[in-house]
């Protein structure tokens, strides 16, 4: 019979195991420093799925794009920097930025350093 339970740190070795022989190759460990969930569940005794809830930053900005090209510029500048010290002020790691314009998409990755994902599967919503 499967049990639901909170993480123990002692945990770890067993979790680190069914990430590398099952999960590895599509995303890495998750980093638990920002998890409001962190549970395992067991099978006589044996871990046999672990699962975490995290609070993420998702970066959303609107510009007036009636605005002088420059303003706009200086206005993404100042709010993507007070964006990433919000994000590290919670004690966050990430930030997202979900957008649908591809050059814009360029823009934040050669400017802000994001990251195109790579992973597979899709961004999934559920609102409670």
């Amino acid at each position: 019979m499967n049990t639901l339970r909170a993480y123990q740190p002692s945990d770890l070795a067993a979790i680190s195991k069914i990430w590398e022989d099952h999960h590895s190759s599509f995303y890495g460990l998750p980093d638990r420093r920002a998890a409001v969930i962190d549970a395992v569940v067991e099978n006589d005794g044996k871990i046999i799925g672990y699962g975490q809830v995290r609070l993420f930053a998702e970066a959303m900005l609107f510009l007036d794009m009636d605005a002088p090209l420059r303003s706009r510029i200086q206005a993404l500048q100042q709010l993507m920097r007070e964006a990433f010290r919000g994000t590290e002020r919670a004690g966050l790691r990430e930030i997202y930025a979900f957008i649908q314009d591809p050059d814009f998409s360029l823009l934040m990755q050669k400017h802000f350093h994001f990251v195109a994902a790579d992973k597979p599967g899709e961004l999934l919503v559920k609102e409670l």
